[in-house]
């Protein structure tokens, strides 16, 4: 049979197993779930209009107070609701236990249970003093139309120097959030290929299989198949992500422009950094012949992996500082950091293809080296086995 028909079939051997685990499927149908849910309780808590604004009155308010507080809420950009109350003790026990915001008393006083807010001040304020005026123009024999131009609020002009981008922003968060999915996976699938790997040295299926076919070929297989499982859980939980971004009302931001994008960051990235893991981690899972040695064997990829999501998070602030700038350059944590610095804008062409092409010989390196571990370490079940054993088994 073709070398690489054996791969096909021992990777769809791998893929199968894996994928139709119930822990698996489990875990995959709730991480879905409670992503498509975000979208709608963002919604919830924070969409539409917002809550109003209660404010308590007591005793006599100037004519045409309540008109007037839902003319001034609109310039303050609020919904204001109001509550009238008998007497001030009642005000003051809805204000403590917070029915209300805030409490005006007697059209001159404007009672918080705490802290002051100075917005709310503002408004009360500015209404009081708009219907007072009003009332004494009024008074006065001066028209109703000159009275509203009299007391119209003068425009005024808001302009900023610098605009905020809430796309830019949108894109550094998104591609940060990606690149906390990739170090997960990465660890996540890694570890499964070791495991894999144990797994078959402690229930001797591995001699039966090598019987018909050759180390690397089982090895290769078993990067594959984990690998493709890996990149159907990306799928569906990007999908998910995608999806729950639709359903949020994120105003100003552009979830096709920013979201396609990623998802295909996170894709690339991910076969990228898992090629340059998994081989790591099927040749310390081929050193140990029991589950019990793994979790010491497997620090060594993880001790690797770890600075990487530092770095990441460092990159989310910094984007553009040194220690980002060269961890995107290194194969062992580019596929973690240059993802948030290409969503911030400030990684050059230059140091994309440093990047890229970093790590495809470290993982051609590690393809190499992790190959001929496997292939002495794999039929060893005497304990753990060290590195240079393998190594020097491998060349017998």
């Amino acid at each position: 049979m073709n070398p690489w028909r054996q791969v096909g079939l021992l990777a769809k051997r791998e893929f199968i197993q894996r994928a139709t685990s119930k822990p698996f499927l489990i875990t995959m149908a709730l991480l879905a779930v409670v992503i498509l849910a975000i979208g709608p309780a963002v919604n919830l808590f924070t969409g539409g209009e917002g809550e109003s604004t209660k404010v308590g009155t007591v005793g006599d308010t100037p004519p045409g107070f309540e008109g007037e507080l839902q003319n001034q809420a609109t310039l303050f950009d609020m919904t204001v609701e109001t509550v009238a109350y008998s007497d001030r003790s009642e005000a003051e026990t809805a204000l403590t236990e917070g029915d209300v915001a805030v409490v005006l008393a007697g059209g001159n006083e404007i009672i918080f249970h705490t802290d002051a807010s100075s917005r709310l001040t503002a408004l009360l304020h500015s209404t009081v003093n708009t219907t007072v005026k009003a009332e004494v123009l009024s008074e006065l024999g001066v028209p109703e139309n000159e009275i509203a131009s009299v007391l119209a609020p003068v425009p005024v002009e808001v302009t900023t120097l610098d605009e905020a981008d809430v796309q830019d922003e949108a894109k550094k968060g998104a591609a940060f959030f990606g690149a906390i999915a990739l170090y997960i996976s990465i660890i996540m699938f890694g570890q499964f290929v070791a495991m894999g790997t144990v797994e078959e040295k402690q229930n001797r299926v591995v001699e039966v299989v090598l019987s018909r076919v050759r180390p690397w070929q089982v090895l290769v297989g078993k990067v594959v198949g984990i690998g493709a499982l890996g990149l159907l859980q990306l799928a569906i939980l990007a999908g998910a992500a995608y999806a729950s971004a639709q359903l949020a009302d994120l105003a100003d931001i552009d979830v096709a422009a920013i979201g396609l994008p990623i998802i295909a960051s996170v894709f690339f990235w991910f076969i990228l950094g898992y090629t340059f893991y998994a081989f790591l981690y099927a040749a310390v899972g081929s050193t140990v012949s029991r589950q019990e040695d793994l979790q010491g064997a497997i620090m060594i990829p993880i001790a690797l992996i770890l600075p990487g999501y530092i770095l990441a998070i460092v990159a989310a602030e910094n984007p553009d500082g040194p220690i980002p700038t060269i961890g995107s350059w290194l194969p062992p944590w580019a596929p973690f950091v240059m993802p948030v610095r290409i969503a911030a804008g400030v990684a050059q062409p230059w140091e994309l293809g440093v990047a890229i092409l970093g790590t495809m010989i470290g993982a051609v390196l590690l393809v190499w080296v992790g190959s001929r571990i496997y292939a002495g370490a794999l039929l060893r079940t005497s304990g753990k086995v060290k590195f240079r054993e393998a190594w020097r088994a491998a060349a017998e």
